[in-house]
């Protein structure tokens, strides 16, 4: 269902989190996208269905970092966050959360802060830098990117952004089920992996540092 409106029966088919006290705000952000995609190109589809490719994206990242973590992490960044879709989101699942996105482009970092803004997010906070030049220290319990670099390269990447037991999202085409036997570095351990629900094979795996 790529409405907002079934969002609630996706997430339990899938074992998602959802509260139905997020929708509002994410309504509220299919609004704003839309409006901002009127401005300048943020994302290829800014329709409602286009946003919640990101939804279910960013909710299944936060399921397997509950199950791997046992709880939420205290600060996540999205690095290359584009329009700040998955930030977002992981900002309202996790309120208590400090969420940073990562994105040098001007036009969208701005997006992502107004936005946030509009959503009386104040957990989430945008540095428009990229990584190399962001001053971001390893603190971080949960760093993700999104089509931003080929693996292996993300996991050495998160390497120096993650605080000791921290952990690094990957993005990728699945099935989750062949995860375990593409996503070898060194260096790391698989610790999850998931299936997105929807019509496109993502999937999004947990690695760990071990």
């Amino acid at each position: 269902m790529n409405t907002l409106d079934g969002l609630a029966a996706v997430c339990e088919a899938a074992s998602l989190p959802f509260e139905d006290a997020w929708l509002p705000e994410l309504r509220k952000l299919a609004a704003l996208l839309a409006a901002g995609q009127a401005r300048t190109n943020l994302v290829g589809d800014a329709s409602e269905a286009g946003l919640l490719t990101h939804v279910r994206e960013a909710l299944t990242v936060a399921a397997l970092t509950l199950d791997v973590r046992g709880g939420a992490p205290k600060q996540a960044v999205d690095v290359g966050a584009g329009a700040g879709l998955e930030a977002l989101t992981l900002a309202i699942v996790w309120p208590d959360a400090r969420v940073v996105a990562i994105e040098p482009r001007t036009l969208r970092a701005s997006f992502i802060a107004e936005t946030a803004a509009a959503l009386g997010l104040q957990n989430l906070h945008v540095i428009a830098k990229s990584l190399h030049s962001a001053d971001t220290g390893g603190r971080f319990q949960l760093a993700s990117a999104r089509a931003v670099w080929p693996f292996p390269e993300w996991p050495e990447r998160a390497r120096g952004l993650l605080a000791p037991g921290g952990v690094a999202a990957v993005h990728a085409f699945g099935p989750a089920s062949t995860l375990g036997e593409r996503l070898v570095a060194p260096g790391w351990q698989l610790r999850g992996a998931r299936d997105v629900p929807g019509e496109k094979p993502y999937a999004v795996a947990i690695l760990a540092r071990g």
